[in-house]
């Protein structure tokens, strides 16, 4: 695909899948998922108002291919985190850090991990974001072995812990996203190492 200004692009014969994908999330990111439709990532790609119906059975469809494009990209940020992470504790409290640095860089694409619509309708959206859990099972269990509901809670607290600065991040509350996206990532993982020790003292004392 051959980018020319913002909102415009032409894509090579055969590319039009990922095409319509990338200008989705250009889209999304401008005027959110209700304000997204399938025939502005049409005059974006340069194709007609019938062309992605031919990849994409439907808008939902085309916003549940975005999302699940996001849930990768957030998946490699994670897993170069922590390509050299040794301990349980930090690989869990990275995790905070990539879906904040995630949500700064795909701002509305963030979004449509958790948009309703997308979610109920597209299954293959919840898959991806539970494998992205399975990638933390195995530290939460070193963290509180022979603890299965002890592991998920963690893991849910991390989620929650995690969703939470994303959002007021993308909110502005602690100000202009792309000053402050790096200083954000680095208030949630401190404060998800203090929930992983947390955690780890509580179930030391059960």
């Amino acid at each position: 695909m051959a980018p020319s200004r913002k909102g415009r692009a032409t894509y090579h014969h055969g590319d039009l899948a990922a095409a319509l994908v990338r200008v989705t999330l250009e889209i999304v990111d401008e005027v959110g998922v209700r304000g997204f439709s399938v025939a502005e990532a049409a005059r974006r790609t340069r194709v007609s108002p019938g062309a992605p119906y031919r990849h994409f059975a439907d808008r939902d469809a085309l916003l549940a291919a975005a999302a699940l494009e996001v849930s990768r990209r957030l998946r490699a940020i994670y897993l170069e985190a922590v390509a050299t992470v040794e301990s349980p504790q930090e690989r869990l409290a990275t995790m905070a850090g990539s879906v904040v640095r995630a949500a700064a860089r795909f701002r509305g694409g963030y979004e449509l991990l958790y948009a309703p619509g997308v979610r109920t309708a597209h299954p293959d959206v919840v898959t991806s974001k539970r494998e992205f859990v399975d990638l933390l099972l195995p530290s939460a269990f070193e963290m509180v072995p022979e603890e299965q509901g002890a592991a998920v809670a963690l893991l849910e607290g991390l989620q929650a812990l995690a969703r939470g600065y994303a959002t007021l991040l993308l909110d502005g509350v602690f100000g202009d996203p792309d000053e402050v996206a790096e200083d954000v990532a680095a208030r949630a993982t401190r404060s998800a190492r203090a929930l992983v020790a947390g955690s780890s003292v509580t179930s030391s004392d059960d």
